[in-house]
């Protein structure tokens, strides 16, 4: 399946809002993780489907709905009659090859984003989807892997660091989205890293170094194509004057979405340097070959008027100068020898060499 774009044949045809699942799978069974927390107590429990999610919604805490794996269409579509969602959101959820979006209504803020991760092993770049969505006193986020993007945040939660525990959903919703952007500058770093060490082998020149710097350019144009939506997200996000973002949060997503402009950044620079390391390595190979090509029309030129020597007189005319002379031979190689040494002198002078 191309990464760039997803195979879209089931969706095709379909009407506006089937719940499709386009992508591929990437764990067996869904996992729900629910986290209830206010300024005084923290509790978390699992759950198997959204049947008795009511029970865990109240207005004196806030919760957090966390689902692992995107595939099930059937939970998604539970979700949705559970919490009022369109089915045009749900289907943008379910299309993992949806670019990041900001959608807001009446009832609700989506959030569409990706997870990075660069596997430096296989030097390759892989992306989850991640969806958010922010209630009135909930916030629920849906991922396509059981890997815990945001442990880090529900730790804070538990130690109580800081103001999360404070704050109205939209505040976690941006503490999950910065954790995304730091996860991106990260993993660019990481990829950076690797770029940086390219430069040192750039001279010895061989097929490796050019397949590897295409290799790079690809993960590059894959990254900046799922992350340089996340600024027009965040500019809308920090545009966006709903009643479920409370006037201390704009602060905070006015800094973040500079975070999001640093790793675009960094990605242009990472791009330009891949791109210059493809026009050294061209440059590289371009001179090797003007090297070998210098040599060998030098060793022609030497040769030139030894070979005319040797045409005149390999000539069948019976009467040739010197055609009988006894030591001709050996003038004839001493001629040849000092125009050669003349013109190796020559080309030394003129630096040719």
């Amino acid at each position: 399946m191309a990464r760039f774009l997803k195979d879209k044949q089931k969706s095709k045809g379909a009407a506006p809002g089937s719940l499709i699942f386009i992508g591929r799978q990437k764990m067996e069974q869904t996992r729900i993780r629910v986290i209830q927390y206010n300024k005084d107590y923290i509790k978390e429990g699992k759950l198997k489907s959204l049947e008795k999610i009511s029970e865990y919604l109240s207005g004196d805490h806030i919760t957090w709905i966390s689902i692992h794996g995107l595939h099930n269409t059937l939970l998604i579509g539970q979700m949705g009659k559970k919490f009022g969602i369109t089915p045009l959101i749900l289907e943008d959820i379910l299309n993992t090859d949806e670019r990041p979006k900001f959608i807001e209504d009446d009832t609700h803020l989506f959030a569409i984003l990706k997870s990075l991760n660069f596997n430096k092993e296989i030097r390759k770049i892989s992306i989850d989807q991640i969806s958010l969505i922010v209630g009135k006193n909930y916030l629920i986020s849906i991922q396509e892997t059981e890997k815990d993007f945001f442990e880090d945040v529900a730790q804070r939660l538990y130690s109580s660091q800081g103001k999360i525990r404070s704050y109205s959903p939209d505040y976690l919703c941006y503490a999950l989205i910065d954790t995304l952007v730091d996860n991106y500058i990260l993993n660019i770093e990481k990829l950076g890293n690797v770029i940086e060490e390219q430069e040192k082998i750039l001279l010895n020149s061989d097929k490796k170094t050019i397949e590897n710097i295409y290799h790079y350019k690809t993960e590059l144009s894959y990254i900046r194509k799922n992350i340089r939506p996340v600024k027009e997200l965040m500019t809308r996000f920090v545009t966006c004057d709903s009643e479920l973002i409370n006037e201390h949060t704009y602060n905070y997503l006015r800094d973040l979405e500079g975070l999001v402009t640093q790793a675009l950044e960094a990605i242009e620079i990472y791009y330009t340097m891949v791109s210059d390391q493809q026009n050294s390595y061209n440059a590289n190979i371009s001179n090797n070959v003007n090297d070998v090509m210098k040599i060998l029309t030098i060793f022609s030129a030497i040769f030139i008027p030894l070979t005319f020597i040797a045409g005149i007189y390999g000539m069948n005319f019976e009467y040739i100068p010197f055609l009988k002379y006894r030591y001709a031979y050996f003038i004839l190689w001493g001629i040849m020898t000092v125009i050669a040494i003349i013109m190796l002198l020559f080309f030394k002078r003129k630096k040719w060499l």
